[in-house]
């Protein structure tokens, strides 16, 4: 199991842990003669939408802060690292797309495995990493 799933399962324990304690206080408490038992099955699945919201959401906004492999030509496949020399070749999609013989979804689908592999956000980004990178690789 790797650390990103343990550290998301811990959490999904603890929100469980805290559902079940609210629910042990409410006994304590006699609100369950007021209310029904759907009531709060209803209350910890609304808990638990929220929070499976959150989590992908936070996930997300996180993975875009690591840094990125200072060697980014092995995280890239072959064909994205062509399709990203024909972004910084400045050509579109369309053409993109012609050049080799797909439909331009899958090159969409392409230039956003590049975009969430190398941190970025658009074609403006990716001239600038690849051209940053570039540079860093020739003077080595």
């Amino acid at each position: 199991m790797t650390y990103p799933i343990l550290k998301t399962s811990v959490k999904i324990g603890i929100a469980a842990a805290l559902a079940v304690i609210l629910f042990q206080v409410s006994n304590i408490f006699l609100v369950y003669k007021y209310f029904e038992l759907d009531y709060y099955i209803t209350a910890v699945a609304i808990l638990f939408l929220i929070a499976g919201s959150f989590i992908p959401k936070y996930n997300k906004t996180h993975k875009n802060d690591k840094q990125t492999d200072s060697n980014f030509l092995l995280t890239l496949t072959n064909r994205e690292l062509t399709i990203l020399q024909l972004i910084v070749d400045g050509k579109s999609n369309k053409e993109i797309a012609a050049i080799n013989f797909v439909e331009i979804s899958t090159i969409k689908t392409h230039i956003n495995n590049i975009y969430a592999k190398l941190g970025l956000r658009n074609r403006r980004d990716a001239v600038n990493f690849y051209k940053t990178r570039l540079i860093e690789v020739d003077q080595d």
